[in-house]
Order: C-alpha cells, then structure tokens, then sequence
C-alpha cells in the first residue's frame, strides 16, 4: 500500500491549490510528449443538473487539461430521482476498485456506508480525494482520503447566520429539499451564527428571534420542481409571519420563493444565472457560493500529482476549502464571469 505523505502546514490550504495549478500548467505542456497514463473514477451522489453539471465539467477539463482518463463520471441520482442512491454509489465505488483505478474522486454523502469501501480502495494502494461530501476531519480519517475538496458545511452555515444577524434579521427558517447531512449542517451552522446553539430545530417557528427553524419539502426532488415545492414554503411562511428570513440549501428554490416577492428576507446556497439577476435585483439578499467548479477539477489535479510525483499530497488530513464566498449586489459582478461561463 503506498502511503500519504501530508503536509499539515498553516498554509495547506493555499499552498496546495498554488501547488495544483501549477502541477496542471506544467503538466499541460507536456502532454504533447507524454500522455498522462492514469485512469481515475470521479463518483458522486449528485445528478446532471445545473450545479452537478459545474462539477463535472471541472473533472472534465481537468483531465483534459493534464491528458489524463476518466474512466467514467457516475451520478447515483438520475435527472427526476427522488434522493441520491447511496447503495448505488457504494456500488460504483467498489466498481472503481475492481477496474484498478489510478484514483478516486468521490462525495462521501453517506460516510456510514461508504467510508468503509474507500478505506478498502486505499488498503488496494488506490488514491482517494473526497469532494463536495465529506468533508469533516472525521471521515476524512476513516476514508483513508487524503483530503476534501469542498465547502465545511457547517462553516458556511455560520457564516451565513452572522449575515442574518448583522442584518438584525433573526428568525431563520432554513429550508431543506433533500435528505443528507451535509444540508443538516448547514442549517446547524446557521443556528450556531446566530446565537442559538448548534442544533436548528424541528417543529413551528417561534413568533419572535433569535431562533432557526427547520422545513423539510415534502416533494420528491423538490430541486427539479421547484415551483410546486415552493406552495409549502409560502404556506408556512403564511401560519408563521415571526419569521424574517430564508435560507434556501438550493439555487432552483431560491430563486423559485424569490419570484414569489414574499415580506421575508431570501438568501440561498449556490449560484446560476438567475440568482444571479436576484441578487442584482435585491430579491435575494445573498447566496453562498462554495465554487464548485473547484471541486471537480482540484481533486484530478491531486490524483495526478499523487501519481505522477512519488506520493506526494495535500490537506494534511483536512478539508482544501472551495468556500463559502458570500455573494450579494456588492460583489455579484465579480463571479458574474464565472456564471457565464458555466464554472460556477
């Protein structure tokens, strides 16, 4: 079994995104000489819609970028499923295995279940680069993954609740369209941002703040139907007007409750055009971007290098951060690019 040499440096995390990118420049110009020989599996939980999209093309021009193979980009969750398939991404992992990959790439959305079969991937001496899911130093460790690249989704959350705060706006509910805890962590994070704990609770909203309040859409793959997830939403809103802000965890229902003009505050997770033009607008107060872009091609760029260059590797046994970036009017302009051109 190879082993991780970690560089658990103050800088790992900037360090290593430098150390990427010039890995993937150099390796760039020389695969006219030499193709990269390496075969790497990207595995995920997500579908081909417009966020997964984003991180599957970073995997794409990655491995295009250094020459490199993908022997396949899998998603558990088919356009229209209800909830990723962990059982079949579980699945896909151990496929990766069997066809001897020279890497894996890989949310960890149920690390119960899947950390067990990505430790067996490294015990194989096979490389493995969590993304999106995953990324929490415990499962880092019990994956045997050298790293996450991604968003620390509690980090976010916190974030995004000391914005609510700052705004005096401190009745949150905290809407979530599918099941995983990752989302669980964000509205956590949320409540922790604001002053309540760590835990956003179940239940009915208090009539006044502080306080963070979970709503779990009922509608199958609420994110592909947006519109008839956002009658519960508004229907909630209605039997508890103490509430003064939302926070959507998903583009589509951001920007489906924002053409809905409610009296609340709107903020979302994750970016597309059309947020893009709420926050221009003011519909939406702000979104948190966790660039994820970023978390498809950075992980083929540390698959390679851990190849290609005797084992070396970064994270140090944590998460290489994507984000949050909090976006609003006053810095929408500068992501714009990136939105336009489909890498954010």
């Amino acid at each position: 079994m190879k082993r991780f040499r970690l560089f658990a440096t103050a800088g790992i995390v900037a360090a290593s995104i430098a150390v990427a990118l010039l890995g993937a420049g150099s390796a760039v110009s020389a695969t006219s000489a030499s193709k990269c020989p390496y075969k790497f599996a990207v595995i995920t939980h997500g579908d081909n819609g417009s966020f997964w999209s984003v991180v599957y093309k970073g995997s794409k021009n990655a491995a295009a970028d250094l020459g490199c193979t993908l022997t396949e980009v899998y998603g558990s969750q088919t356009q229209g499923q209800a909830e990723p398939d962990d059982n079949a991404e579980n699945a896909q992992i151990q496929n990766a295995i069997n066809a001897k990959v020279n890497g894996i790439a890989v949310s960890d959305h149920d690390p119960a279940l899947m950390n067990k079969t990505l430790a067996a991937a490294n015990k194989a001496g096979i490389p493995v680069v969590l993304l999106n899911a995953g990324c929490d130093n415990a499962d880092i460790a019990a994956s045997k993954a050298m790293t996450c690249v991604g968003q620390p989704e509690t980090l976010a959350g916190q974030q995004a609740g000391a914005r609510f705060a700052s705004e005096k706006l401190t009745n949150v509910l905290c809407v979530i369209h599918q099941s995983g805890q990752n989302l669980l962590d964000r509205c956590n994070g949320i409540a922790a941002g604001l002053g309540v704990g760590t835990t956003c609770k179940t239940g009915s909203a208090p009539a006044k703040g502080p306080a963070c309040t979970e709503l779990i859409l009922s509608t199958p793959n609420a994110a592909s139907n947006p519109t008839q997830a956002i009658g519960q939403v508004t229907a909630y809103l209605q039997a508890h007007p103490g509430i003064q802000a939302v926070m959507t965890l998903n583009n589509a229902i951001g920007d489906s409750l924002a053409q809905t003009s409610p009296k609340v505050k709107i903020a979302t997770f994750d970016l597309n055009t059309s947020v893009e033009n709420d926050l221009k607008s003011g519909k939406i107060e702000f979104a948190v971007d966790q660039q994820q872009y970023l978390q498809g091609y950075l992980p083929i760029v540390l698959l390679y290098l851990y190849n290609k260059h005797e084992g070396n590797s970064a994270g140090g046994g944590t998460t290489v951060a994507s984000g949050p970036l909090l976006v609003d009017k006053t810095n929408v302009a500068k992501v714009a690019a990136a939105i336009a051109a489909g890498d954010d």
